[in-house]
Formats: structure tokens, sequence, C-alpha cells
């Protein structure tokens, strides 16, 4: 009987130690370890960065011609040699889109009126696309791209025209069914473009047939910014409004790589997927910016990610042997373009105006941001403390151009020439 009781004993003592190991104390469990914390915000975009008060720049451009926005399929804009001091020549008229091809400057509206005149702005000939009935009640979108003397034009009806440059003879027209969002790219006789449902389309540009289309994860929530394609050694790369970034091989069309930009944190996960224009430079490296918040450098062979930088903009990188240069806001900032590093970021302030910058120029002596406002800045680049405003230089800023030592500015009632 005792030997039962001492055996009882034992398995209760045995019992009670295995439930305390699984006893805990609340108040050292919360206490242990790191805490997350999930709407920390690691973003430079409004942090002031002064590392550097100066730049120099040795390679500059030189453009015969600014055939499609952007002016090239890589989007790449080097800095330039030329000045804007004096206003040689305006037109006033409201222009949705402009191009400049042989010193020709062809430019289409609202109204589908396509109008192209020469370097003087005198008027060469005129032709429209749509009737009345319309554009009356819908807002037209259109994007331009010369090629091979001809003119084509995307919608966001879906269509696409192709025109002859001499006469204004239409060639072909196509319709697809669904808007076209992005702007026209053209690689050996092919013309690729994306819908609104983040569709990429191969078109041959002679007769508009169909080569191929690849569709891919698309939101209900979109914008123009979430659609981007740049074109560099027989590779296309372009975004959808999924933050995804995807690289095509033009030989074998096939996917060689694709990418998704992902955020931080919870917070930082964007309704609407924005991103730059996919630049691409002569090494082959992409520099993209999404609004989940990041910059990166790509290598477009691969996909590698060779750095990524916690500051964004939706606006175009203007890109030198060294820097990668753009603007956010009221924001100017420099990156070095090897390393990922800020080198330069800074809030400009001045006579109490409130700037919202759409683009900027990297010229020998100058840095030019200019405001959708119509205020233009300039920044000496031996000195970038150095800036100046020249108030309502301009009515709205939309795009430039840059054509031999030539400056164009479209703005929301004019083109103006520098």
């Amino acid at each position: 009987m005792n030997k039962f009781f001492l055996i009882f004993l034992l398995l209760c003592f045995s019992c009670s130690n295995k439930e305390d190991e699984f006893l805990v104390d609340y108040e050292s469990f919360i206490k242990q370890g790191k805490k997350i914390d999930l709407i920390k915000n690691k973003n430079l975009n409004n942090k002031d960065i002064k590392i550097i008060n100066k730049i120099s720049i040795r390679d500059f451009s030189f453009f015969k011609d600014w055939r499609e926005k952007n002016q090239n399929p890589k989007n790449l804009i080097y800095p330039v040699k030329i000045n804007i001091i004096n206003k040689k020549n305006s037109l006033n008229q409201k222009i949705e889109n402009f191009v400049i091809y042989h010193d020709k400057i062809i430019t289409i509206n609202k109204q589908s009126e396509i109008k192209i005149y020469n370097k003087d702005f005198r008027k060469l000939i005129s032709k429209k696309i749509y009737k009345k009935k319309i554009y009356k009640n819908y807002s037209l979108n259109f994007s331009l791209i010369i090629y091979k003397k001809n003119l084509y034009i995307s919608d966001n009806l879906g269509n696409i025209n192709c025109y002859s440059l001499d006469d204004l003879k239409l060639i072909w027209t196509k319709s697809f069914g669904v808007p076209f969002n992005s702007n026209i790219k053209i690689h050996k006789n092919n013309l690729f473009i994306i819908n609104s449902n983040s569709k990429i389309f191969s078109i041959n540009s002679s007769n508009g047939n169909l080569n191929w289309s690849y569709e891919t994860p698309s939101q209900k929530i979109n914008d123009k910014s979430s659609y981007r394609i740049a074109i560099f050694k027989n590779k296309i790369f372009f975004t959808n409004d999924s933050s995804n970034i995807y690289c095509l091989d033009l030989k074998n069309n096939t996917v060689t790589w694709s990418l998704t930009f992902g955020a931080e944190n919870f917070v930082n996960i964007p309704i609407v997927s924005k991103s730059s224009p996919i630049t691409v430079d002569q090494n082959g490296d992409i520099f993209i910016s999404n609004n989940n918040g990041n910059t990166y450098a790509i290598d477009s062979q691969s996909g590698l990610i060779k750095w990524a930088l916690p500051i964004y903009s939706n606006k175009r990188f203007v890109v030198s042997e060294k820097y990668l240069f753009n603007v956010f806001e009221d924001r100017f900032f420099i990156i070095n373009k090897n390393n990922g590093k800020i080198l330069f970021n800074k809030q400009i302030k001045l006579n109490n105006n409130i700037f919202d910058f759409e683009e900027l120029l990297v010229s020998e002596k100058l840095i030019y941001l200019f405001d959708k406002g119509g205020s233009l800045i300039s920044i000496e680049n031996r000195n970038l403390n150095q800036i100046k405003i020249k108030k309502k230089y301009f009515k709205g800023f939309n795009e430039m151009i840059i054509l031999k030592n030539n400056f164009y500015i479209r703005t929301n009632n004019q083109i103006l020439q520098y």
C-alpha cells in the first residue's frame, strides 16, 4: 500500500514539474526580444541632406530630333549645353502633346486635331481624327511617336492611327477596344504599348497587325504613371499597375525576369501604383522609382537589384556619369549613381512661394527646376546653395523638348521657344 502511495506522489510531482515548464510570466514575455514597428518610416523624401555642395559635369548630349516623349527608347536624358535666357518665339495654342522631327513641330489637341508647324511656328498642314460627337462628352488623351517619316497616334479610346508625316494621309487605323495608357515605343519595325488592363502589345508598324500580346496582373484603380516602357538592346522593360516590372526578350518573345516593388510595411503600401519613367543608361543599368517609397538600380540583363534607396519620385531622372537628379513636390535631390547614396536633398523655399516641380534640366552651369505654377528655379552647379527664382516665367508647365540649341516648353496654353 505504501509503495502505491509513493508511486502516486512521484507521478504528481513529475506532472507538476512538466506543467511548470509551460507556465509563462506575462511581464517577462512582453519585455523580451525586439519590438517590430509596422509604422516606422525610413523614407528620405523630406529629410534635408547636404553631403555635397557642388557638382561637376563632363558629358553632354546634343539632340537633333525629339521623336517621342522622353526623346528616346531608353528615356535617357543626359545634361545639355544650353541656357534658358530669352524667349525667341511662341505659339498660342492649347496642345495635348507634341514632338519635333526634322525641324517640324507636330502637335495634337484635345479635339483630336493634328497640326504640323515649321520651326518658326508657321502652320504647314492640319487634320482632325474624330468628329465633335466623339470628344464632346469625353476627354481624349493621346500619345505621339515618329518613325520612318510616319506619325503614330494612340489614344484612350483604344485606337492607334498611322499617318504619313508629309501629307497626313491615313496609312492604317486599328481599334483594340481598351484604352491605351502608356507612351508608344518602337523597335525594329514593331510598336509597343500598354493598355489599362496592364496588357502589353507588339504591333507591326507597317500595317497595324498584332504580333503578340502579354497580359500581366492588373488592379481596378490605376494611373497613367502606372505604365512605363523602355527598350534597350533587344529587351523591353515595362511596369504595370500591380507594382511589377518585367523584362521581355524581343528576340525570343520570352520573359527574362520580373520583380515586384514591395513596401517595407503595411502602412507604405500605395493604393495606386505609380512609377517614374524607366531610365536605362549606356551601361545597361535601369533606374526607376516606385511610390512604394524606393528608388532602384537594376541590372537590365539579370534583373539583379544593385541598390535600393528609400526615396521616391514619379518624374524622369536626369543621368550624368556620376549622378542621378530628380524632383519630388517642392524638393530637389541628387543620388550617387553607382552606390545609391543620397548626396543632396533640399526643400526649395524662396519668397514664401509654394512649389510643385514637374521636370528638371541639368545644363553646363545651371540646374533648372520647372514648377507647375510657372516658376523657373535655377541652381548653380558649382554652388548648390545658390538658388534663384524667375517667378511666373511661363503660365503652367507640362513638358519640355530640347532640340539642338533650342529649348521648348509646352504650357497649358502655349509652346514657348528659348
